[in-house]
């Protein structure tokens, strides 16, 4: 088995255990990374998922900010710049392993690759929200419900936005790819994970949910409210 397959089935079940699967695990050292990387990546899934929102609004942990607020507003906004920072090494490595017609793939990479993004509870206000969006000319005529997770990231032919927006069952994650054309919608499918690529205007958009929910309202609201550039979505499917 090369790193190409090794690559292929991680993405597909990271939990797998074939032979010659674990053999290229315990002998490739970058591969034995990414392996232990997607472990991480589904026990951070499983934390988010299994958070009730409901519960901690009845507590006042969401109204009420806790004694060590700024402490935790500063790991926040480190752990931004630290994604920004990971992404940016990875693009090289992207841009010679997935081709146009592996976007899908690509796609299910780069959710895998920035699980702290899911790890993020509180929703952003609309001012922490345009702080992230505006420099990359992004802007949103609406808020598609709680968005808990903002940040620039690099996708293959250059920079775009990775978002997580609460769902009825857990985080769906949105990537604006600028650049990155489509010819048609395509299925994003993967361990956990479950969603659509749609072609746009100025490039493609990624909505894949991480607990089963139905991508397709929030789909058709990002066609509605996203715009780059001042350019709309106009989502085709």
């Amino acid at each position: 088995m090369n790193c190409e397959q090794f690559q292929n089935l991680l993405m597909e079940d990271p939990s797998r255990g074939e032979r010659d699967f674990l053999e290229h695990r315990d002998h490739c050292i970058p591969c034995a990374r990414e392996w232990r990387q997607a472990q991480e990546f589904e026990a951070i899934l499983r934390a988010a998922v299994s958070v009730q929102p409901e519960k901690e609004l009845e507590a006042g942990t969401v109204i009420k900010r806790p004694t060590g607020w700024w402490r935790q507003t500063w790991v926040r906004a480190a752990s931004v710049l630290l994604l920004i920072g990971v992404s940016i090494a990875g693009f090289n490595l992207a841009h010679q392993l997935f081709s146009a017609e592996n976007l899908p793939q690509l796609v299910v990479r780069h959710i895998q690759k920035e699980p702290e993004m899911l790890g993020q509870q509180r929703p952003l206000g609309e001012m922490e929200l345009m702080k992230v969006l505006t420099p990359m000319e992004f802007s949103l005529v609406a808020i598609p419900g709680d968005i808990t997770a903002a940040a620039p990231c690099w996708i293959r032919k250059g920079r775009g936005m990775h978002l997580v927006v609460q769902g009825i069952h857990g985080p769906v994650t949105v990537l604006l790819m600028p650049g990155e054309h489509v010819p048609s919608a395509q299925n994003v499918a993967a361990v956990s994970l479950s969603g659509s690529l749609v072609p746009t205007e100025w490039g493609s958009m990624a909505v894949v949910s991480h607990a089963g929910d139905d991508v397709t309202p929030l789909l058709h609201s990002l066609q509605r409210d996203v715009r780059w550039k001042g350019i709309p979505a106009s989502v085709s499917f």
